[in-house]
């Protein structure tokens, strides 16, 4: 049996050892939570942004068409339209597109972007890695200076 006053002199540092050992350990076993799923928002950015983010009219088929007449060639040559998250730029001819703009989502679905400065919606309505499809109703014809547009229903059909 230990003498009473060595007992009484090491209780304090048994106790001492045993709430470190507690402390230390209560961290200990559980792994880091699994990181959230991204948002479709987030899906759909990464896409319209991979490899640069260049997208093209597609050449195997119409790239533009107004109210389902192909304009590809009369309205859009040169086009194409590179999206950064939040920013777009677009080269070549193009009577709806400013050269650069800023876009957001409409809301968490993803289907809707709004362009900044001029408030218009752009529907996807269909994105993969490799084909993007966008729809944006132009409400004027304009003719005469750099560049003419038709009203209608505009769809593009671009690729990467």
């Amino acid at each position: 049996m230990m003498n009473p006053i060595v007992l009484r002199a090491i209780q304090p540092a048994i106790c001492a050892l045993a709430v470190a050992a507690v402390c230390l350990f209560a961290g200990c076993g559980g792994s880091d939570p699994e990181p959230a799923p991204p948002t479709q928002a987030e899906k759909v950015t990464k896409i319209l942004t991979a490899s640069g983010g260049t997208w093209i009219p597609s050449v195997s088929s119409a790239g533009v068409l107004v109210d389902g007449v192909d304009v590809t060639q009369d309205l859009f040559p040169g086009f194409t339209i590179t999206f950064q998250e939040n920013t777009f730029t677009t080269t070549g001819t193009s009577p709806v597109w400013l050269r650069e703009d800023t876009w957001e989502f409409k809301d968490a679905s993803a289907t809707v972007m709004i362009r900044g400065q001029d408030n218009r919606e752009v529907t996807i309505e269909q994105i993969s890695d490799t084909s993007l499809k966008l729809t944006l109703e132009w409400p004027e014809t304009t003719n005469g200076g750099r560049l003419s547009s038709l009203k209608g229903k505009h769809e593009f059909f671009l690729t990467k």
